[in-house]
């Protein structure tokens, strides 16, 4: 199977990788000039013992052969070596696709923290925060919800304990999503071991620094104490009916499904995420590649967004 055959099948394209041909051809577009920069960089590696052009040739030489075998991958999330099968190559020619393609667009759509990355400026302000997204994103309101994806058993008796997840019943990984109100992913946060609270990861991310005083941060029941712990947030959290306490009041109530109406967009979002199988079943690859593979699909999501908005 090559991106010039399946093209001709929308239906069948739009299936298989979850863009229409329009979309994919932007995508394979804008990620061009930095998938060039990659092979180059991998060819001028100081440590090769061939000149610049020797060795085997690609399997797949067209970037959009191997957009088009990740976004399968993504999407279906078949093994290795059915994709052997279906594109003709080598199941090593695979896992090198599907590892160096995420990579393409990590700094596109979704805000990335500066803590973690070398040589960029520090974000401290909720400026420098709005010039690192794309313009004319509506941020008068935040959501942010936590999702968990099962794991296969550890092998070692130490991380079995912080990968268990005492709601899931299951060994899991975390990931904390912050969205504005239509749904845009501004931020995603580094997979957590499954024991970690949501609250906690919310701690642990730059979010409670970035977040303007005049913007309604909207989370579940699961962020009980951002209102004591951040006072200056402009926090909007359901109420919760604490053991051995009196029921809620028809205010409290009332106040609950408003709450509940806006944030439950962050569900919807999470819901489209996991479109993409590779998040909904069970991770079966290193889970280093996990905050790669989680953010490229975020990145394809939003990406997806802006174009339809555009088009409308």
């Amino acid at each position: 199977m090559r991106y010039h055959t399946l093209r001709r099948r929308p239906k069948h394209f739009l299936s298989f990788t979850g863009l229409a041909v329009e979309e994919f051809d932007r995508l394979a577009a804008l990620i061009h000039s930095d998938w060039i920069f990659q092979r180059i960089q991998r060819l001028a590696r100081t440590h090769r013992k061939r000149k610049i052009g020797g060795g085997r040739k690609y399997a797949l030489p067209d970037p959009e052969d191997q957009l088009l075998l990740t976004l399968v991958w993504l999407r279906l999330y078949p093994s290795y070596l059915f994709l052997e099968y279906l594109f003709g190559v080598d199941e090593s020619t695979v896992c090198r696709t599907v590892r160096s393609i995420p990579l393409l667009l990590q700094k596109r759509f979704v805000f990335q923290d500066p803590r973690k990355q070398k040589g960029r400026k520090k974000i401290t302000t909720w400026e420098e925060f709005k010039k690192a997204l794309p313009p004319d994103l509506d941020l008068d309101d935040i959501l942010v919800d936590g999702t968990e994806q099962t794991i296969p058993r550890p092998e070692k008796k130490r991380k079995r304990t912080r990968y268990h997840s005492g709601k899931k019943k299951r060994f899991t990984v975390k990931t904390q999503i912050a969205t504005t109100r239509n749904g845009y992913i501004l931020h995603v946060s580094r997979a957590s071991p499954g024991r970690r609270h949501d609250y906690r990861i919310f701690k642990e991310s730059i979010l409670p620094k970035l977040v303007p005083k005049n913007t309604r941060l909207y989370g579940d029941s699961g962020y009980q104490g951002i209102q004591r712990d951040f006072p200056a947030l402009h926090s909007v959290i359901p109420y919760k009916r604490v053991k051995n306490h009196q029921e809620l009041t028809r205010s409290e109530k009332i106040q609950n499904t408003k709450q509940r109406k806006i944030s439950v967009t962050v569900e919807h979002t999470l819901s489209r995420l996991k479109k993409y199988r590779v998040l909904a079943d069970i991770y079966r690859h290193s889970l280093q590649n996990y905050d790669a593979t989680f953010r490229f699909i975020a990145n394809v999501a939003n990406f997806r967004m802006i174009q339809r908005a555009q088009a409308v």
